[in-house]
């Protein structure tokens, strides 16, 4: 990702409180649009996407004794529709150092971060979260609980320094909404252990927060991928989620993907179990092909279909998507996308 750095220097600072300071800043972002053909079984349409396009911030400076100083403001942009939100994405300040890393604010919990490691189409058509952040039909709020891809609002992050290749992340919140409070409701809890060398990522991760209705959502997550050559890599999800609406529900599948030149293609399988509803399974699976236009610009093609049994309502236009199809019980949902995605 190329990115423009700038040589801060606070004097004004520096001349009441510190002593020279001096930050170094970069500045990134992406632009991710698709065309899709989307369908749900029913009604169908063409529509333009902005897919978890951004613009961010980041700044760090050097300490003493060894620590450094960090921080990052990031938002969505909506390069389809000509809006965003201001710090909507991750964003934090924090410390790290020989102990490890600790940072505040709002960003994805461990858990979410397994899942962008092995998804094969992560913010595209065919993205895993189709299937785990959806219960069954009429259980499509985000907010009643089955939802374990999430940024923790009022977060606090501690992340170990390496050992062995080992990592060990505990991320928590008193508070995981907007305002102050006094009860601590919607405190949530996320933590994974990883481990990661050239050419092989294995992590395991458990999350829970206080939901509604009496539910405590919570979810055991494991994920990984090996590269069995140079060119080809497979890769795998299954994730356990109890005490959400409908019943207990594993979502499990793999993927794969193989370098050709300038191509990659790439595949993915996934099956969202059948919980205490009858007929409530559903699978989806996905195919696609990159071509790398340099190392910043991926042109793509991508189609996928998510298989509904009848009292399910999965979607397949999911994810990290800012257009998508609702989906109908019982029918299935499909979309075919043609996309672009530029960093910078």
């Amino acid at each position: 990702m190329n990115t423009i750095k700038l040589s801060l220097v606070a004097a004004a600072l520096s001349t009441v409180f510190l002593p020279a300071l001096a930050a170094d800043v970069e500045i990134y972002g992406r632009a991710h649009l698709s065309l899709d053909s989307l369908d749900n079984g029913v009604d169908s349409g063409t529509n333009v996407s902005s897919n978890s396009s951004r613009l961010g911030f980041r700044a760090k400076t050097e300490l003493d004794g060894g620590l450094e100083a960090f921080a990052q403001i990031e938002q969505n942009i909506r390069f389809d529709e000509g809006a965003g939100s201001w710090a909507s994405r991750d964003s934090f300040v924090g410390i790290r150092g020989d102990f490890g890393t600790v940072r505040l604010g709002q960003f994805d919990t461990p858990l979410k971060s397994i899942r962008g490691k092995v998804d094969m189409f992560g913010d595209r058509v065919g993205d895993i979260r189709n299937l785990t952040r959806t219960s069954t039909a009429g259980n499509t709020n985000a907010n009643i609980g089955n939802v374990f891809d999430e940024r923790f609002k009022n977060g606090v992050h501690y992340q170990t320094p390496k050992f062995g290749n080992f990592v060990f992340d505990i991320h928590y919140t008193p508070h995981n909404t907007e305002g102050a409070t006094v009860d601590n409701v919607r405190e949530s809890y996320s933590m994974a252990l990883s481990y990661e060398v050239s050419g092989f990522y294995a992590a395991i991760a458990y999350e829970t927060f206080e939901g509604q209705n009496d539910l405590d959502p919570n979810a055991l997550r494991l994920g990984a991928y090996y590269d069995v050559t140079s060119d080809f890599r497979v890769s795998g999800m299954f994730q356990s989620a109890s005490d959400i609406p409908g019943g207990d529900r594993n979502v499990y599948g793999l993927g794969a993907s193989y370098k050709l030149g300038d191509y990659i293609l790439r595949s993915q399988y996934y099956v969202a179990a059948e919980n205490d509803v009858a007929d409530s399974a559903a699978s989806m699976l996905v195919v696609g092909a990159d071509r790398r236009l340099g190392k910043d610009l991926t042109l793509y093609v991508a189609y996928g279909i998510t298989s509904n049994e009848d009292a399910a309502a999965f979607r397949v236009s999911a994810g990290g998507r800012d257009t998508q199809m609702a989906a109908i019980a019982g029918e299935n949902s499909s979309g075919l996308s043609l996309g672009i995605q530029y960093n910078f």
